[in-house]
């Protein structure tokens, strides 16, 4: 089910990867370990368009990850809807406060995404990438804007 997907992935994102130097076995396993939160949105064909994901990086903070399609057009509202009515709250919910994420420099889809959900950029990575491509770190305060019913 994972090599499919894998095998579909977006060109953008297959060069992201590619600059954190994973190959695409080590990539399955990452997918398929346990995670705080993730989730999986099929697209049209029926196979899964997106994964995302969210693993601790200390008590207090996550890093986010996420890998689509080219059918990443056809899920991005319910991937948005998602992250912001169930994944956001049940991760403010569990204790966290900070989430972040980075990306390779130029990859627009994802800035898009991470600037639509509230992500700011917070730093240019210069040289992170396998072959010194340049990362951009946007971070999500997850307490910021949390709607709270009274």
């Amino acid at each position: 089910m994972f090599n499919a997907f894998l095998s579909r992935l977006r060109a953008r994102d297959l060069q992201e990867l590619g600059q954190y130097g994973y190959t695409n076995e080590q990539i399955e396993r990452i997918i398929r370990a346990p995670h705080v939160e993730s989730a999986y949105f099929q697209g049209p064909s029926d196979t899964i368009a997106c994964a995302i994901w969210f693993d601790a990086l200390t008590p207090k903070a996550l890093a986010v990850s996420l890998l689509a399609t080219d059918e990443w057009p056809d899920v991005a509202r319910e991937v948005y809807r998602w992250a912001k009515t169930v994944a956001r709250p049940k991760l403010v919910a569990m204790g966290y406060l900070r989430c972040e994420c980075r990306t390779l420099a130029g990859h627009e889809d994802a800035i898009r995404m991470l600037e639509h959900l509230g992500f700011t950029m917070e730093c240019r990575v210069p040289q992170f990438g396998a072959t010194g491509h340049a990362f951009i770190q946007y971070a999500w305060r997850l307490n910021d804007h949390v709607h709270v019913n009274p």
